[in-house]
Protein backbone atom coordinates (compact mmCIF):
# COMPACT_ATOMS: atom_id res chain seq x y z
CA UNK A 1 0.00 0.00 0.00
CA UNK A 2 2.93 2.27 0.72
CA UNK A 3 4.05 2.00 -2.91
CA UNK A 4 0.58 3.00 -4.06
CA UNK A 5 0.65 6.05 -1.81
CA UNK A 6 4.13 6.96 -3.05
CA UNK A 7 3.16 6.70 -6.70
CA UNK A 8 -0.11 8.62 -6.38
CA UNK A 9 1.32 11.32 -4.10
CA UNK A 10 4.34 11.98 -6.33
CA UNK A 11 2.23 11.86 -9.49
CA UNK A 12 -0.39 14.15 -7.92
CA UNK A 13 2.25 16.72 -6.95
CA UNK A 14 3.82 16.47 -10.40
CA UNK A 15 0.52 17.03 -12.25
CA UNK A 16 -0.39 19.92 -9.91
CA UNK A 17 3.05 21.43 -10.60
CA UNK A 18 2.41 21.15 -14.34
CA UNK A 19 -0.91 22.93 -13.82
CA UNK A 20 0.88 25.73 -12.01
CA UNK A 21 3.56 25.98 -14.70
CA UNK A 22 0.99 26.23 -17.50
CA UNK A 23 -0.93 28.89 -15.59
CA UNK A 24 2.20 30.84 -14.66
CA UNK A 25 3.58 30.87 -18.22
CA UNK A 26 0.29 32.11 -19.69
CA UNK A 27 0.70 35.48 -21.36
CA UNK A 28 -2.65 36.66 -20.03
CA UNK A 29 -2.40 35.09 -16.59
CA UNK A 30 -4.72 37.51 -14.82
CA UNK A 31 -6.32 37.13 -11.41
CA UNK A 32 -8.30 33.90 -12.09
CA UNK A 33 -5.15 32.00 -13.02
CA UNK A 34 -3.22 33.51 -10.11
CA UNK A 35 -5.89 32.21 -7.74
CA UNK A 36 -5.64 28.74 -9.31
CA UNK A 37 -1.85 28.84 -8.85
CA UNK A 38 -2.37 29.50 -5.13
CA UNK A 39 -5.01 26.74 -4.95
CA UNK A 40 -2.82 24.07 -6.57
CA UNK A 41 0.21 25.28 -4.61
CA UNK A 42 -1.62 24.59 -1.35
CA UNK A 43 -2.68 21.17 -2.64
CA UNK A 44 0.97 20.32 -3.31
CA UNK A 45 1.91 21.31 0.25
CA UNK A 46 -0.92 19.22 1.69
CA UNK A 47 0.05 16.13 -0.33
CA UNK A 48 3.73 16.69 0.53
CA UNK A 49 2.84 16.70 4.24
CA UNK A 50 1.15 13.30 3.88
CA UNK A 51 4.12 11.99 1.89
CA UNK A 52 6.45 13.17 4.68
CA UNK A 53 4.31 11.44 7.33
CA UNK A 54 4.61 8.08 5.52
CA UNK A 55 8.40 8.35 5.23
CA UNK A 56 8.95 10.08 8.60
CA UNK A 57 10.62 13.10 7.02
CA UNK A 58 10.41 15.27 10.13
CA UNK A 59 11.43 18.61 8.62
CA UNK A 60 8.89 18.42 5.80
CA UNK A 61 6.25 17.14 8.18
CA UNK A 62 6.73 19.98 10.64
CA UNK A 63 6.81 22.70 7.95
CA UNK A 64 3.84 21.28 6.08
CA UNK A 65 1.81 20.83 9.25
CA UNK A 66 1.73 24.58 9.91
CA UNK A 67 -0.20 25.25 6.71
CA UNK A 68 -2.13 22.00 6.33
CA UNK A 69 -3.75 21.96 9.77
CA UNK A 70 -6.18 24.71 8.78
CA UNK A 71 -5.76 24.59 4.99
CA UNK A 72 -9.50 24.07 4.39
CA UNK A 73 -9.99 27.64 5.61
CA UNK A 74 -7.96 28.72 2.57
CA UNK A 75 -9.00 26.21 -0.10
CA UNK A 76 -12.73 26.90 0.30
CA UNK A 77 -12.38 30.69 -0.04
CA UNK A 78 -9.99 30.30 -2.98
CA UNK A 79 -12.64 28.33 -4.88
CA UNK A 80 -15.19 31.06 -4.26
CA UNK A 81 -12.74 33.82 -5.18
CA UNK A 82 -11.88 31.97 -8.39
CA UNK A 83 -15.54 31.86 -9.44
CA UNK A 84 -15.94 35.55 -8.60
CA UNK A 85 -12.77 36.47 -10.51
CA UNK A 86 -14.27 35.08 -13.74
CA UNK A 87 -17.04 37.67 -13.66
CA UNK A 88 -16.18 40.53 -11.30
CA UNK A 89 -13.59 43.29 -11.34
CA UNK A 90 -10.21 42.39 -9.84
CA UNK A 91 -10.50 45.15 -7.24
CA UNK A 92 -13.70 43.71 -5.82
CA UNK A 93 -12.36 40.15 -5.76
CA UNK A 94 -9.18 41.25 -3.98
CA UNK A 95 -11.26 43.13 -1.43
CA UNK A 96 -13.30 39.97 -0.82
CA UNK A 97 -10.07 37.95 -0.57
CA UNK A 98 -8.95 39.92 2.46
CA UNK A 99 -12.21 39.17 4.26
CA UNK A 100 -12.40 35.46 3.36
CA UNK A 101 -8.75 34.59 4.02
CA UNK A 102 -8.43 36.30 7.42
CA UNK A 103 -9.69 33.18 9.31
CA UNK A 104 -6.96 31.06 7.69
CA UNK A 105 -4.23 33.55 8.61
CA UNK A 106 -5.50 33.78 12.19
CA UNK A 107 -5.66 29.98 12.43
CA UNK A 108 -2.05 29.67 11.27
CA UNK A 109 -0.74 32.22 13.77
CA UNK A 110 -2.88 31.32 16.79
CA UNK A 111 -3.32 27.56 16.38
CA UNK A 112 -0.92 25.89 13.95
CA UNK A 113 2.23 27.87 14.75
CA UNK A 114 2.00 27.74 18.58
CA UNK A 115 1.10 24.04 18.37
CA UNK A 116 4.18 23.29 16.28
CA UNK A 117 6.44 25.35 18.53
CA UNK A 118 5.19 23.35 21.52
CA UNK A 119 5.80 20.04 19.72
CA UNK A 120 9.32 21.00 18.58
CA UNK A 121 10.61 22.78 21.71
CA UNK A 122 8.57 20.90 24.34
CA UNK A 123 8.90 24.09 26.36
CA UNK A 124 7.01 27.02 24.84
CA UNK A 125 3.21 27.04 24.45
CA UNK A 126 2.98 23.54 25.98
CA UNK A 127 -0.01 24.38 28.19
CA UNK A 128 -1.63 26.15 25.24
CA UNK A 129 -1.10 23.04 23.11
CA UNK A 130 -2.73 20.92 25.78
CA UNK A 131 -5.77 23.22 25.76
CA UNK A 132 -5.97 22.97 21.98
CA UNK A 133 -5.74 19.18 22.11
CA UNK A 134 -8.46 18.94 24.72
CA UNK A 135 -10.99 21.42 23.35
CA UNK A 136 -10.21 22.27 19.72
CA UNK A 137 -8.60 19.29 18.02
CA UNK A 138 -11.43 16.76 18.57
CA UNK A 139 -13.89 18.91 16.60
CA UNK A 140 -11.41 20.83 14.42
CA UNK A 141 -11.49 18.50 11.42
CA UNK A 142 -15.26 18.14 11.46
CA UNK A 143 -15.91 21.87 11.79
CA UNK A 144 -13.42 22.77 9.04
CA UNK A 145 -15.05 20.22 6.73
CA UNK A 146 -18.43 21.85 7.34
CA UNK A 147 -16.98 25.30 6.62
CA UNK A 148 -15.42 23.95 3.40
CA UNK A 149 -18.79 22.47 2.37
CA UNK A 150 -20.45 25.83 2.96
CA UNK A 151 -17.90 27.53 0.70
CA UNK A 152 -18.44 24.93 -2.04
CA UNK A 153 -22.20 25.47 -1.79
CA UNK A 154 -21.79 29.25 -2.05
CA UNK A 155 -19.37 28.77 -4.99
CA UNK A 156 -21.89 26.60 -6.84
CA UNK A 157 -24.65 29.11 -6.16
CA UNK A 158 -22.48 32.02 -7.32
CA UNK A 159 -21.38 30.18 -10.47
CA UNK A 160 -24.90 29.32 -11.61
CA UNK A 161 -26.16 32.81 -10.80
CA UNK A 162 -23.47 34.32 -13.01
CA UNK A 163 -24.03 31.67 -15.67
CA UNK A 164 -27.72 32.60 -15.92
CA UNK A 165 -26.76 36.25 -16.14
CA UNK A 166 -24.23 35.43 -18.86
CA UNK A 167 -26.97 33.85 -20.95
CA UNK A 168 -28.73 37.21 -20.97
CA UNK A 169 -25.87 38.77 -22.95
CA UNK A 170 -24.32 36.09 -25.16
CA UNK A 171 -25.73 33.69 -27.75
CA UNK A 172 -22.80 31.28 -27.49
CA UNK A 173 -21.08 29.88 -24.41
CA UNK A 174 -18.44 27.17 -24.68
CA UNK A 175 -19.98 24.25 -22.79
CA UNK A 176 -16.62 22.62 -22.02
CA UNK A 177 -15.60 25.70 -20.08
CA UNK A 178 -18.55 25.18 -17.78
CA UNK A 179 -17.64 21.49 -17.45
CA UNK A 180 -14.20 22.56 -16.23
CA UNK A 181 -15.55 24.95 -13.62
CA UNK A 182 -18.15 22.45 -12.43
CA UNK A 183 -15.46 19.80 -12.13
CA UNK A 184 -13.29 22.15 -10.09
CA UNK A 185 -16.15 22.38 -7.58
CA UNK A 186 -17.41 18.78 -7.74
CA UNK A 187 -13.98 17.17 -7.17
CA UNK A 188 -13.29 18.84 -3.80
CA UNK A 189 -16.94 18.29 -2.84
CA UNK A 190 -16.51 14.51 -3.21
CA UNK A 191 -13.18 14.54 -1.35
CA UNK A 192 -14.51 16.65 1.51
CA UNK A 193 -17.59 14.42 1.92
CA UNK A 194 -15.27 11.42 2.33
CA UNK A 195 -13.18 13.39 4.81
CA UNK A 196 -16.32 14.42 6.67
CA UNK A 197 -17.29 10.77 7.04
CA UNK A 198 -13.89 9.91 8.52
CA UNK A 199 -13.98 12.94 10.83
CA UNK A 200 -17.45 12.11 12.11
CA UNK A 201 -16.57 8.46 12.65
CA UNK A 202 -13.44 9.29 14.61
CA UNK A 203 -15.22 11.90 16.72
CA UNK A 204 -18.02 9.55 17.79
CA UNK A 205 -16.45 6.07 17.55
CA UNK A 206 -12.72 6.62 18.03
CA UNK A 207 -9.72 6.55 15.73
CA UNK A 208 -9.44 4.08 12.89
CA UNK A 209 -6.41 1.88 12.47
CA UNK A 210 -4.65 4.13 9.94
CA UNK A 211 -3.93 7.78 9.20
CA UNK A 212 -7.09 8.73 7.32
CA UNK A 213 -5.46 11.95 6.11
CA UNK A 214 -3.30 9.83 3.79
CA UNK A 215 -6.41 8.24 2.30
CA UNK A 216 -7.91 11.68 1.72
CA UNK A 217 -4.72 12.78 -0.02
CA UNK A 218 -4.91 9.67 -2.18
CA UNK A 219 -8.37 10.74 -3.37
CA UNK A 220 -7.06 14.29 -3.81
CA UNK A 221 -4.27 13.04 -6.08
CA UNK A 222 -6.74 11.00 -8.13
CA UNK A 223 -8.98 14.06 -8.53
CA UNK A 224 -5.97 16.05 -9.78
CA UNK A 225 -5.31 13.39 -12.47
CA UNK A 226 -8.95 13.49 -13.49
CA UNK A 227 -8.74 17.26 -13.62
CA UNK A 228 -5.89 16.97 -16.10
CA UNK A 229 -8.31 15.36 -18.52
CA UNK A 230 -11.03 17.99 -18.13
CA UNK A 231 -8.65 20.90 -17.78
CA UNK A 232 -6.35 20.14 -20.70
CA UNK A 233 -8.22 17.73 -23.01
CA UNK A 234 -11.73 19.12 -22.73
CA UNK A 235 -11.10 22.83 -22.26
CA UNK A 236 -8.82 24.51 -24.76
CA UNK A 237 -7.04 26.73 -22.28
CA UNK A 238 -7.37 25.03 -18.89
CA UNK A 239 -9.37 27.98 -17.60
CA UNK A 240 -12.58 29.22 -19.21
CA UNK A 241 -12.64 32.45 -21.16
CA UNK A 242 -16.27 33.46 -20.99
CA UNK A 243 -17.25 35.74 -23.81
CA UNK A 244 -17.41 38.77 -21.61
CA UNK A 245 -16.90 42.29 -22.89
CA UNK A 246 -18.11 43.93 -19.68
CA UNK A 247 -16.44 43.69 -16.30
CA UNK A 248 -19.64 42.75 -14.51
CA UNK A 249 -22.57 40.72 -15.75
CA UNK A 250 -25.86 41.85 -14.32
CA UNK A 251 -28.89 39.73 -13.66
CA UNK A 252 -32.15 40.33 -15.46
CA UNK A 253 -34.32 43.07 -14.06
CA UNK A 254 -37.45 41.70 -12.43
CA UNK A 255 -39.36 44.95 -12.01
CA UNK A 256 -43.04 45.06 -12.89
CA UNK A 257 -43.97 46.40 -16.33
CA UNK A 258 -46.18 49.49 -16.54
CA UNK A 259 -48.86 49.89 -19.23
CA UNK A 260 -46.73 52.43 -21.04
CA UNK A 261 -43.74 50.07 -21.02
CA UNK A 262 -45.91 47.20 -22.23
CA UNK A 263 -47.05 49.26 -25.19
CA UNK A 264 -43.46 50.20 -25.97
CA UNK A 265 -42.29 46.60 -25.60
CA UNK A 266 -45.00 45.42 -28.00
CA UNK A 267 -43.67 47.73 -30.71
CA UNK A 268 -40.08 46.73 -29.98
CA UNK A 269 -40.95 43.04 -30.09
CA UNK A 270 -42.46 43.42 -33.57
CA UNK A 271 -39.33 45.26 -34.69
CA UNK A 272 -37.12 42.56 -33.17
CA UNK A 273 -39.03 39.70 -34.81
CA UNK A 274 -38.97 41.48 -38.19
CA UNK A 275 -35.20 41.96 -37.87
CA UNK A 276 -34.64 38.32 -36.84
CA UNK A 277 -36.71 36.89 -39.67
CA UNK A 278 -35.41 39.14 -42.44
CA UNK A 279 -31.81 39.91 -41.50
CA UNK A 280 -31.12 36.62 -39.69
CA UNK A 281 -28.48 38.03 -37.33
CA UNK A 282 -28.49 34.72 -35.43
CA UNK A 283 -26.37 33.23 -38.22
CA UNK A 284 -23.46 35.16 -36.70
CA UNK A 285 -21.89 32.70 -34.27
CA UNK A 286 -20.36 35.58 -32.27
CA UNK A 287 -23.65 37.47 -31.91
CA UNK A 288 -24.00 39.37 -28.63
CA UNK A 289 -26.76 41.36 -27.02
CA UNK A 290 -25.00 44.58 -27.93
CA UNK A 291 -24.64 43.62 -31.61
CA UNK A 292 -28.32 42.74 -31.91
CA UNK A 293 -29.38 45.92 -30.11
CA UNK A 294 -27.38 48.02 -32.58
CA UNK A 295 -29.02 46.11 -35.44
CA UNK A 296 -32.52 47.17 -34.39
CA UNK A 297 -31.50 50.65 -33.26
CA UNK A 298 -31.98 50.41 -29.48
CA UNK A 299 -29.70 50.16 -26.45
CA UNK A 300 -28.55 46.81 -25.09
CA UNK A 301 -30.27 47.61 -21.78
CA UNK A 302 -33.56 48.19 -23.57
CA UNK A 303 -33.19 44.93 -25.49
CA UNK A 304 -32.30 43.06 -22.30
CA UNK A 305 -35.40 44.44 -20.58
CA UNK A 306 -37.56 43.48 -23.59
CA UNK A 307 -36.36 39.87 -23.54
CA UNK A 308 -36.14 39.29 -19.80
CA UNK A 309 -39.15 41.27 -18.57
CA UNK A 310 -41.58 41.11 -21.49
CA UNK A 311 -40.77 38.03 -23.57
CA UNK A 312 -39.57 36.14 -20.45
CA UNK A 313 -36.58 34.51 -22.12
CA UNK A 314 -32.81 34.89 -21.88
CA UNK A 315 -30.92 36.28 -24.86
CA UNK A 316 -29.01 32.98 -25.10
CA UNK A 317 -32.17 30.86 -25.40
CA UNK A 318 -33.88 33.40 -27.67
CA UNK A 319 -31.09 33.37 -30.27
CA UNK A 320 -30.55 29.63 -30.17
CA UNK A 321 -34.26 28.94 -30.66
CA UNK A 322 -33.97 30.77 -34.01
CA UNK A 323 -30.86 28.78 -34.85
CA UNK A 324 -32.66 25.52 -34.14
CA UNK A 325 -35.63 26.55 -36.30
CA UNK A 326 -33.21 27.48 -39.08
CA UNK A 327 -31.60 24.07 -38.77
CA UNK A 328 -35.02 22.40 -39.13
CA UNK A 329 -35.66 24.34 -42.33
CA UNK A 330 -32.27 23.68 -43.88
CA UNK A 331 -32.11 19.97 -43.10
CA UNK A 332 -35.49 19.53 -44.82
CA UNK A 333 -34.29 21.43 -47.87
CA UNK A 334 -33.08 19.45 -50.94
CA UNK A 335 -30.24 21.97 -51.29
CA UNK A 336 -28.66 20.64 -48.09
CA UNK A 337 -28.97 16.90 -48.77
CA UNK A 338 -25.21 16.45 -49.06
CA UNK A 339 -24.47 18.42 -45.86
CA UNK A 340 -23.68 16.66 -42.59
CA UNK A 341 -25.74 17.47 -39.49
CA UNK A 342 -22.79 19.33 -38.00
CA UNK A 343 -22.22 21.25 -41.24
CA UNK A 344 -25.83 22.49 -41.26
CA UNK A 345 -25.58 23.39 -37.58
CA UNK A 346 -22.53 25.56 -38.26
CA UNK A 347 -24.40 27.21 -41.14
CA UNK A 348 -27.13 28.13 -38.64
CA UNK A 349 -24.76 29.96 -36.29
CA UNK A 350 -23.80 27.22 -33.86
CA UNK A 351 -20.16 27.22 -32.92
CA UNK A 352 -19.92 23.94 -31.02
CA UNK A 353 -21.18 20.48 -31.91
CA UNK A 354 -21.70 19.63 -28.22
CA UNK A 355 -23.71 22.79 -27.56
CA UNK A 356 -25.85 22.23 -30.66
CA UNK A 357 -26.74 18.63 -29.78
CA UNK A 358 -27.51 19.57 -26.17
CA UNK A 359 -29.72 22.53 -27.08
CA UNK A 360 -31.52 20.70 -29.90
CA UNK A 361 -32.38 17.76 -27.62
CA UNK A 362 -33.60 20.15 -24.93
CA UNK A 363 -35.73 22.16 -27.39
CA UNK A 364 -37.27 19.32 -29.41
CA UNK A 365 -36.97 16.22 -27.27
CA UNK A 366 -35.18 14.52 -30.17
CA UNK A 367 -31.57 14.21 -31.23
CA UNK A 368 -30.72 15.88 -34.58
CA UNK A 369 -30.35 12.41 -36.15
CA UNK A 370 -33.78 11.36 -34.90
CA UNK A 371 -35.28 14.53 -36.27
CA UNK A 372 -33.59 13.99 -39.64
CA UNK A 373 -34.89 10.42 -39.85
CA UNK A 374 -38.43 11.56 -39.02
CA UNK A 375 -38.43 13.66 -42.21
CA UNK A 376 -37.97 10.63 -44.46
Amino acid sequence: MKLVYDFLFIAGMLVASIYMYILYKSKDRGLPKSILIAFFGLLIIVILESYASIHNITILLRIGFILTLGVKLALGPLLLLYIQSLFLKDEKVLKNAVIHLIPFVLFVFFVSLPYEIAVITEEYFVSYKNVLQEYLMPVKRLSLDVIFLIYIYISFKTFYRFKRALQCNYSYIEHNNFIWVRYLLIAPLIVIIIDLFFAGYQLFFGYLGWRTQNTIMLFTSISIFYGAYYGIKQSKVLIPYFLLENDIVTSPNKELITEQQESEFLILEKSLIYHMENEKPYLDEELTLNKLAIGIGITDKKLSALLNQYVKISFYNFINSYRINEFKKLIASPSYTDYTIEGIAYECGFKSKASFYRLFKKETGQSPSEFKNSLK
